[in-house]
């Protein structure tokens, strides 16, 4: 096994996602442990979620500000987990938060807590004509008390800006700051976590760049959170595009072959991969052909800077139910390897595709997979005489 130094490893990390909204950040690492430390939390994951001032199904219509209106509250029964469209899950454990603020046309902003993958705030789009989700990258992860979370932000498609997070103080005030403009956030608490509040807010001015990775707020944009004295609690802070894969899928062409698997999903479909993007970045989907035209997106995998680095075995895995009850895995690698194969203690069928477009990009997988054993898949990538070149372990 070739072994890197840390700082190799770091530089490496760093070209990268020099051009892409980290998925991942050390504080989420170190906030995910925490988690698992106390994982009593788990136990009251299935609490709602209750808005300061309104109700389930129909939060205050949005923010004020000098931005656009948001669309009219919604109305009508919550959308429940059942209805997700082509099998895909809208992560979380709780119920889904409307916030009432439009994305283009048809859809809604949703927000969903999460007691379970980690410990903090999902969040996607709701299209109520059709009952469809999409998700949106990466997740709120709760902050410690005082501070504010990362602060996810996007382009509503109606000429505004939302940003949204969690702050760990409970029944605050979150107001914004913008090229001299003020604009307070709607806010809702967390009863399964109650020092916290989770908040909205719509605005005009300049938001972060779809694929930039962006080191602080972006332009005299500033979040405070004040207690019911008028006093400052908490400050923020670090601003993160999250829609990048939504807005690739919406904007961009595929890219290179559309990749088979020979793996049957739990609808009876076989699962397909592919990118799409354009020539500074692309996103990897997953995907169901069941012979009846295009095959129907699952979910998107991540994002990849064009051309990707090689840096060995990506972090994270990718789990879809087959038939049974049982998962295939998926992890991706990039790098110069003869082989890259995925292993599991008990499994069915495994193997792995290349990238036409960029052959050192493979994803491996591994089908059969218990749905209680996922984490427990390993990524090997060896050399053509046999020897380890990179190794993950399931997480």
């Amino acid at each position: 096994m070739v072994m890197h130094s840390i700082e190799e490893l770091r530089r490496a990390m760093r070209d990268e996602t020099r051009d892409l909204a980290p998925r991942v950040t050390l504080g989420q690492i170190r906030q995910r442990a925490r988690r698992r430390r106390f994982t009593g939390l788990v136990a009251f994951a299935a609490a709602v979620l209750v808005p300061v001032g309104v109700t389930m199904t129909a939060l205050a219509g949005g923010p004020a500000g000098p931005s656009p209106s948001p669309v009219d509250p919604p109305s009508g029964a919550t959308p429940v987990v059942t209805d997700l469209a082509g099998g895909a899950e809208f992560q979380g454990s709780g119920p889904i938060v409307r916030t009432g603020v439009a994305y283009g046309a048809d859809e809604e902003l949703v927000l969903r807590y999460s007691g379970e993958d980690m410990n903090g705030v999902f969040s996607g789009l709701y299209n109520p004509k059709t009952s469809q989700y999409r998700r949106f990258e990466g997740g709120l992860m709760v902050p410690a008390a005082g501070q504010f979370s990362t602060i996810m932000e996007i382009e509503d498609r109606r000429g505004g800006i939302v940003d949204y997070g969690v702050v760990g103080a409970p029944g605050v005030t979150v107001e914004v700051t913008f090229d001299g403009q003020h604009a307070t956030a709607t806010s809702a608490a967390i009863p399964v976590l109650p020092g916290t509040t989770l908040f909205w807010v719509r605005r005009t001015g300049i938001a972060v760049g779809p694929t930039s990775q962006v080191g602080g707020p972006t332009p005299n944009l500033a979040f405070t959170a004040r207690d019911v004295t008028g006093a400052t609690v908490a400050t923020g802070g670090y601003v993160q595009r999250s829609d990048g894969q939504v807005v690739i899928k919406d904007t961009a062409v595929r890219i290179g072959d559309l990749m088979p698997t020979g793996v049957t999903l739990a609808d009876r479909g076989e699962l397909v991969l592919w990118f799409a993007g354009d020539d500074r970045s692309t996103g990897l989907f997953a995907g169901s052909d069941t012979g009846g035209g295009e095959p129907t997106e699952l979910r998107g995998l991540g994002r990849f800077a064009r051309p990707p680095f090689d840096i060995g075995f990506y972090g994270g895995r990718t789990e879809l139910d087959e038939p049974g009850g049982t998962k295939v895995v998926l992890l991706v690698y990039v790098g110069p390897a003869a082989t890259v194969t995925a292993a599991a203690p008990v499994s069915t069928g495994r193997g792995s595709v290349r990238w036409s477009a960029h052959p050192r990009l493979r994803i491996a997988w591994i089908s059969g997979v218990p749905a209680q054993d996922g984490w427990k898949v390993t990524g090997i990538a060896t050399d053509a005489n046999g020897n380890p070149v990179a190794v993950t372990q399931g997480r």
